[in-house]
């Protein structure tokens, strides 16, 4: 079994430069170049979901159906409440450096690092990754062998990716040390060694590689941060 984990494409949000969490911006027309030249990449490369699995929140519900719109067949897409972005209180709807301005002394420790945001009336560090964990536990439950032969997707947010890893990956750690570009995936697959199943992180890809090997323009070579370093 192999999971993608990709985050939405360029939001409208993201291009002005502000904080979204649960602010509910759709993608921009970059945003929705992003996510049909990733689902072309996919399918070219002979990737075929079973199923689509999204926080509903537009830019990633859109990203989630431009990618699967773009396979033959056509896979189901599931919206599902936990996978939404951080919530983060009162900065939602800010331009970044405001916030930055306003709020200078809830800046520490940084939680743009730790995405607690309990302090500004948002979620905490745990009670975000508790719930992004316990929804994809409830997904995985449905899987009764790993080592199947099929594939899903996640299409999320930067933060949510975090917790999903981690739980995918039965791992240890807060995963801060990850920087995932809008419209980026992480492949993990599922490997039998001997006795027990192995958990492997195959791939991180962006979208600059997508584009280099569709042989096309990156939709976003012209902005600015390419990254999308802006919360959520």
């Amino acid at each position: 079994m192999q999971v993608y984990v990709i985050r939405h494409g360029l939001s409208r949000a993201n291009e002005e430069g502000i904080i979204q969490g649960l602010a509910d911006s759709p993608l921009s027309d970059i945003g929705r170049a992003q996510a049909d030249l990733l689902g072309r990449y996919l399918r070219r490369n002979g990737v075929h979901p079973e199923e689509v699995f999204s926080s509903p929140l537009k830019r990633a519900l859109e990203t989630a159906q431009l990618i699967a719109g773009a396979m033959n067949p056509v896979p189901p897409v599931r919206a599902v409440e936990g996978l939404t972005e951080v919530d983060v209180g009162m900065l939602s709807g800010l331009p970044l450096e405001e916030a930055y301005s306003k709020y200078p002394e809830k800046w520490a420790p940084d939680v743009n690092k730790w995405l607690d945001f309990s302090s500004f009336g948002g979620e905490s560090f745990e009670k975000f990754f508790a719930r992004a964990e316990s929804a994809v536990r409830d997904i995985m439950r449905e899987w009764d062998d790993l080592l199947a032969d099929r594939t899903a997707f996640f299409v999320t947010h930067a933060g949510t990716m975090r917790p999903l890893l981690r739980t995918l990956l039965n791992a240890e750690g807060d995963f801060m040390y990850f920087t995932f570009g809008n419209c980026c995936y992480v492949r993990i697959e599922y490997r039998k060694v001997r006795d027990s199943v192995r958990r492997v992180l195959s791939d991180l890809v962006r979208i600059e590689h997508a584009a280099a090997c569709m042989g096309e323009k990156n939709p976003s070579a012209d902005v600015a941060d390419s990254i999308g370093r802006k919360i959520g």
